[in-house]
């Protein structure tokens, strides 16, 4: 009876293998769905490790600054950048731009404040480190300026104050067209990663549940 029933298996399972092999299209649309899924689960993973090694690189970034502006081994923007770039592993052209770096600073500003780091310290010093920073800040977007914004729109900006100064209109026309299309492509884009976060999760189920299905085929 068991081996009656097994047979019945096997056949019925040989049945659904030749059906899937014989609907040329029902497999050509299985097989693009388990590449789109390995493939959107291998770029999910990739930016899962690359944002967890921002934030122990971001962590370990605060604490060496905390401590290093404490015993005042930190005196000064070379020093600063100097921890920095030995940190994030950026080379001297990346240092160029430090929206990053920004961020951070005001990270550990806004921590400060709330006394989230930097417990043990007095209250002068605190005032002290808080006053090192809006000033490390303010000598990167001097040096830097909008730093902030990401280099294809930072160019634009600063193409635009140099035109500006000049009178050039025709040229700040261009660029302002210039401009509007960026702002177009990055917000198709914000779009795009919409949409895919949003299919992640059923595109991974999917996955799971083929990945099953693939595996009792084999067996078989």
């Amino acid at each position: 009876m068991y081996y009656h029933n097994l047979i019945l298996v096997q056949d019925k399972m040989n049945e659904i293998i030749e059906y899937i092999l014989g609907k040329e299209n029902l497999l050509l649309d299985i097989l693009t769905i388990v590449f789109t899924v390995m493939y959107s689960l291998s770029v999910i993973r990739l930016l899962g490790k690359l944002k967890a090694r921002k934030l122990e690189r971001k962590k370990i970034f605060i604490n060496t600054f905390i401590t290093g502006m404490s015993d005042n081994t930190i005196a000064n923007s070379t020093d600063l950048l100097n921890i920095y770039s030995g940190i994030t592993k950026l080379s001297p052209e990346d240092l160029t731009n430090r929206q990053d770096l920004n961020k951070w600073l005001r990270e550990i500003l806004a921590k400060l404040i709330n006394k989230e780091v930097g417990q043990d310290l007095v209250q002068d010093k605190v005032i002290e480190i808080k006053e090192k920073i809006t000033n490390f800040i303010k000598e990167n977007e001097t040096t830097n300026p909008y730093t902030d914004l990401p280099d294809t729109e930072r160019s634009i900006i600063n193409d635009l104050s140099a035109f500006n100064k000049l009178g050039d209109q025709n040229s700040i026309n261009r660029k302002l067209s210039e401009l509007s299309s960026v702002i177009i492509t990055r917000h198709e884009q914000q779009k795009k990663i919409e949409n895919l976060n949003k299919w992640s999760i059923p595109l991974a189920i999917i996955g799971m549940v083929l990945t099953i299905i693939f595996g009792i085929l084999s067996i078989i």
